[in-house]
């Protein structure tokens, strides 16, 4: 089992949050596996503002930013889909090497 401290930085404030993972199954969002192949740097963050944590995670591919919103609960969360993130409206990249 491995098991990560996450950070959240939000308004000034700082709190950190032990995640423990397990290879008890894989992310789903609206019944697929979440892959966005290597490199992700996933961030559970609640991004909108609603007490959910969300996730932000990397794209490999073209360096793009994705948003799955948490329609579940902390404990359990559910994803159905993802957005980019963006910059007015332009799509946030993140530039390789």
């Amino acid at each position: 089992m491995l098991k990560l401290i996450i950070v959240f930085a939000a308004a000034g404030c700082l709190s950190a949050q032990v995640v423990e993972f397990t290879a008890q199954g894989r992310l789903m969002s609206g019944g697929e596996v979440i892959d966005v192949g290597s490199y992700a740097a996933p961030l559970m963050v609640d991004w909108n503002g609603d007490g959910l944590q969300d996730l932000i995670t990397g794209q490999f591919e073209e360096g793009r930013i994705r948003y799955y919103q948490n329609e579940g609960t902390n404990s359990s969360p559910v994803f159905s889909g993802y957005q980019y993130l963006r910059d007015g409206g332009s799509i946030l990249s993140v530039p390789s090497g």
